[in-house]
């Protein structure tokens, strides 16, 4: 098998020689390096998402589990641990917490990692998380999210490459440019997880995919198919990549002028590549190499079936769910943008057709190949109940390259009236983009946190709600009411010194019908609507110490309603807004109402969670 000797090295000699030719390159990387790192420290030592918690807890578990045991089977245990078999992000995880675990040994913490073993998942793994020191977490996230950042850089430096492959530098800079100011891919680089390391394979994939369909080089479809198999490692939902590697071997066939039958007769060249990429994600699994076949074969089957039927928001039609997405992660400019270059990037395609020059044939297939594979992914969500931003997110620089390539023949028709309305997408979208980012260092639920250690003893306990104390601004120090566990083991104290409600908490009050309610507020709503609706009324003794964030009205949050254009407006003017499910809660969602008791204890008093 013929391979590139050295890629890493080709790799890093590539974006020397780029850096060298186009001296606005490091501009653009640099801009893209401070929105993604800027207060990417926001809410430690908590976790931004259930998912980022869920990708740190998988492989601190598998150090704790070996650290205890040293062998071979509690090595096995510790890497089948898990909520579910995430693939690929055990590895980098477990990299990227490694500098944390030579920390705990040097400086004799070592025993708070073995500690941590296999923990109980009350109240979203809160015990664990205050019993173990405030510096791991601190720095595993720190390391986590840092690790993020240099996977968006990468990604934001294969988006340029694709527009420089596809058409000139002024595209590739463009492209990248739009990619760095899109607010959705920001937010996503500010938390850990799967979703931004998949993005990058996925270009990685789709540059060496558009060299391959241009020197029909074997080796370059070989490291291709690898990408593919990597990025579907990472994020099951990069499925759409394998069709787009069919799609190249047909590009090829059509520039070399070869019929498509004896093009799609080539099986030693597909089945190579088929073999590539299913082992660039066997490997990818950490939990099949232990031996765990049956959770993974669950992972990649059952839970992708199920998932089409999965009601995690309101129901609604899915253009509201694609309007709703693509709004609040592009704002509104970005978004009309976006639309336009994506319909005149499909109808450029007939006039490269026509051409026989070698840089249409080139710029024909890269387009063809962006438009295939953001073509599949809309297929895929299409068929799904509702999705998020983060689920989007590969099609955010598949849209930013096509846009780049619309807006820069545009210039060459029209430089007149492309250079204003060019400046103006750009600075309108940096505004979207600007304020999204610098609302990091003041969300609400970083300020309550510094309230409580302002203003709270050491020895008060608080009460919160909802499903985890990642949704609340509690300091590590602080000890939850623990109402969520046996009354009968645990000291549950009739009234804490402080309660917190949160936004979610609030959305019990909202009168909507059920279908409008997201999954994580749909059960016992009458009676925690009475319950937060007493609360406020001081019904138990409880009165307003402080607040932070956009109070809703009356307490009320109002969500956009499912179906409306109308309520989506203000969703792609304000970057902070409302999101459901798992995606990252920022100003809206974090809004925090720290409520104090006073007086004497209402034994009455039983909160329905």
């Amino acid at each position: 098998m013929q391979v590139p000797p050295r890629p890493l090295a080709n790799a890093f000699r590539q974006l020397r020689s780029d850096l060298r030719t186009d001296p606005y390159l490091v501009y653009v990387l640099g801009l893209a390096l401070v929105l993604c790192s800027f207060w990417f420290w926001h809410g430690l030592p908590n976790f931004a998402t259930w998912d980022e918690r869920d990708r740190l807890l998988d492989p601190l578990v598998a150090y704790s589990s070996v650290l205890e045991d040293p062998s071979i089977e509690s090595l096995r245990q510790g890497v089948a641990w898990g909520r579910e078999p995430f693939g690929a992000t055990f590895y980098v995880y477990a990299l990227a917490l490694l500098p944390v675990v030579l920390a705990a040994a040097i400086t004799g913490d070592l025993s708070a990692i073995e500690a941590i073993h296999f923990p109980s998942s009350e109240y979203g793994y809160y015990p664990v998380w205050q019993a173990t020191p405030k510096w791991i977490w601190t720095w595993s996230l720190a390391f986590a999210r840092l690790t993020n950042v240099v996977f968006a850089v990468a990604s934001v430096y294969c988006t340029y490459r694709i527009g420089v492959d596809l058409r000139d530098r002024a595209t590739g800079r463009l492209a990248a440019v739009l990619l760095t100011l899109t607010f959705g891919f920001v937010k996503l680089a500010h938390e850990g997880g799967e979703d931004m390391p998949a993005v990058f394979f996925l270009l990685l994939a789709l540059t060496l995919l558009i060299r391959y369909v241009e020197t029909g080089r074997r080796d370059l479809f070989l490291w291709a198919s690898a990408a593919g198999g990597v990025a579907l490692a990472f994020k099951l939902t990069a499925a759409p990549i394998v069709l787009v590697v069919g799609l190249a071997v047909l590009l090829r066939a059509r520039a070399e002028s070869t019929p498509l039958r004896r093009a799609l007769w080539r099986p030693r060249l597909l089945l190579s590549g088929a073999g590539v990429g299913a082992v660039a994600l066997a490997v990818g699994f950490p939990t099949l190499l232990v031996g765990h076949v049956e959770p993974v074969v669950g992972r990649l089957f059952g839970h992708t079936s199920q998932r089409t039927g999965l009601a995690v928001g309101p129901t609604a039609p899915t253009w509201w769910w694609f309007l709703r997405t693509y709004v609040s992660g592009l704002g509104i400019p970005l978004l009309l943008a976006g639309i336009a270059g994506v319909l005149a990037s499909a109808l450029h395609l007939r006039t490269l057709r026509a051409s026989d020059d070698r840089g249409s044939t080139r710029a024909f297939s890269g387009t063809a190949l962006l438009l295939g594979c953001l073509g599949l992914y809309l297929l895929l969500y299409a068929t799904w109940h509702d999705f998020r931003v983060h689920h989007l997110l590969p099609t955010f620089p598949l849209v930013a390259l096509l846009t780049a390539g619309a807006l820069e023949r545009f210039r060459d028709r029209r430089p007149s009236v492309a250079a204003p309305v060019l400046a103006a997408l750009l600075l309108t979208t940096a505004l979207y983009a600007g304020a999204g980012t610098a609302g990091y260092a003041t969300l609400p639920r970083d300020e309550a946190r510094t309230w409580l250690n302002e203003h709270a003893d050491r020895s008060d306990t608080m009460e919160g709600y909802f499903h985890g104390f990642q949704e609340i601004a509690v300091p590590h120090w602080m000890a939850l009411n623990p109402i969520w566990a046996d009354p009968n083991e645990t000291d549950v104290e009739r009234c804490p010194d402080y309660i917190q409600l949160t936004y979610k908490d609030l959305l019990y009050l909202r009168d909507v019908p059920d279908d409008q309610r997201g999954y994580d507020v749909d059960s016992n709503v009458d009676a925690r609507a009475r319950y937060v609706r007493a609360l406020l009324d001081g019904e138990y003794n409880y009165e307003v110490a402080a607040e932070f964030g956009p109070r809703p009205p009356n307490y009320v949050p109002q969500r956009p309603t499912p179906g409306s254009l109308a309520d989506l407006v203000a969703l792609g003017i304000n970057p902070h807004s409302d999101q459901y499910g798992d995606e990252q809660e920022l100003t809206v969602n974090q809004y925090t109402l720290i409520m104090e008791h006073e007086g004497p204890c209402d034994e009455s008093r039983t909160p329905p969670w």
